[in-house]
């Protein structure tokens, strides 16, 4: 049961990233990135690498309502 509630997640959150507009996508990508290179030239270690992981996680989950909002 909890298999298909990650698969049915998984295909929501490609499903909702093939939906983001191009602005959006980009906007994204950036933000991803500032993540990204902040966890691996800081001094954090591997706790800011974990949570660099966890953000980014949370940024793709809430792309669903991100595209619900732009089509208002």
């Amino acid at each position: 049961m909890k298999e298909t509630a990650v698969n049915n997640e998984f295909e929501n959150t490609i499903d909702a990233v093939n939906h983001l507009t191009e602005a959006d996508a980009k906007t994204l990508l950036r933000l991803i990135y500032g993540f990204i290179n902040t966890a691996m030239t800081g001094n954090g270690g591997d706790a800011v690498k974990l949570e660099v992981v966890d953000k980014v996680s949370d940024i793709y989950k809430h792309i669903p309502e991100l595209n619900k909002l732009r089509n208002k």
